[in-house]
């Protein structure tokens, strides 16, 4: 019987075998959406712009920490940009689809 210390070097010595994470599509965040459609919604001007280049930074910088390669990331992230101008249409027209 193999002792622990041996099975341990092994487990050691052998390269783990990873899969890319693939995060929850961004734009499929529901309440994240709906956040960030509120906080715009009562920002204007530049403080609307700076918020909005800051979520849009940090979701990029989330999805690559999570092995999205910089195209990925950026589609990711349009698609999250116009989940959000959807949800900004829905809170103006009062529809909720």
């Amino acid at each position: 019987m193999p002792s622990h210390a041996s099975a341990q070097q092994r487990r050691r010595s052998t390269p783990a075998k990873t899969s890319p994470v693939v995060p929850f599509p961004a734009e499929r965040r529901t309440a994240h959406v709906r956040r960030c459609a509120g906080e715009l919604d009562g920002l204007h001007g530049e403080d609307a712009r700076l918020y909005w280049l800051r979520v849009c930074r940090e979701l990029a910088a989330e999805l690559r920490k999570f092995g999205s390669d910089e195209s990925q990331a950026r589609a990711a992230v349009f698609a999250f940009q116009e989940e959000v101008q959807q949800e900004l249409l829905r809170l103006h027209d009062g529809t909720d689809d």
